[in-house]
């Protein structure tokens, strides 16, 4: 399957600079670089933005950027039997990677797309690797971001082998209640390993129980 990548969309300085200002309060806790350092950091940072639809990443590119998401959110799926399969969804504040693609710098097995607006803060693969060498506490960054993504995967294999469908569906419910505001019905079934027709029956069988 050939989908051609999307460019990110231009900024205008202004709205750069903020995105900027937002993306140092919010990497604080993984990054508290002093004014000197913070300088030296943004040199190697990006502001990307993307449209709803556009391509992040696509099958068989290498992951160049280690980002989180300012605004806006993304979904991650694989490609079976031409079928797309999703498996994951990035939302404000969370990071957005193909993490065994970026670690090893080798082609992703799977697409990343926007599934709104978005802007990410991106940092290169080759600037970080860098910044580890100079700062040794930026070491928490790459760190955070993989421990993320490994609980997330545990948590999501157990939660797809146990229980009903409405269990499943219930339990995302739960603890992501912004997947119902931000994620088409489709992309939720797929998420959840079943047809979009079955979890309409669950949403409305849920409706009629209240």
């Amino acid at each position: 399957m050939n989908i051609k990548p999307s460019m990110d969309r231009t900024l205008s300085e202004d709205e750069y600079e903020q995105h900027l200002k937002a993306s140092r309060e919010l990497l604080y806790d993984y990054l508290p670089l002093t004014d000197e350092q913070w300088e030296v950091f943004k040199q190697g940072f990006k502001i990307r933005k993307y449209h709803k639809g556009d391509f992040i990443l696509n099958e068989g590119e290498t992951e160049r950027f280690l980002s989180i998401v300012l605004t806006g959110c993304t979904r991650h799926y694989i490609m079976v039997k031409g079928e797309e399969k999703s498996f994951d969804f990035s939302f404000q504040h969370e990071f957005n990677c193909s993490y065994s693609s970026f670690i090893q710098q080798e082609p992703s097995r799977f697409f990343i797309q926007a599934l709104e607006d978005c802007v990410l803060a991106s940092i290169h693969h080759d600037f970080l690797q860098q910044l580890y060498q100079h700062y040794p506490e930026s070491n928490k960054f790459g760190r955070t971001a993989v421990e993320q993504y490994y609980i997330w995967r545990e948590q999501r294999e157990i939660s797809l082998m146990t229980g009903s469908a409405q269990e499943r569906y219930l339990r995302l419910m739960q603890k992501y209640p912004i997947y119902l505001e931000q994620v088409p019905l489709k992309y939720l079934a797929s998420y959840l390993n079943i047809k979009p027709e079955s979890l309409s029956r669950i949403r409305k069988k849920l409706f009629e129980e209240r």
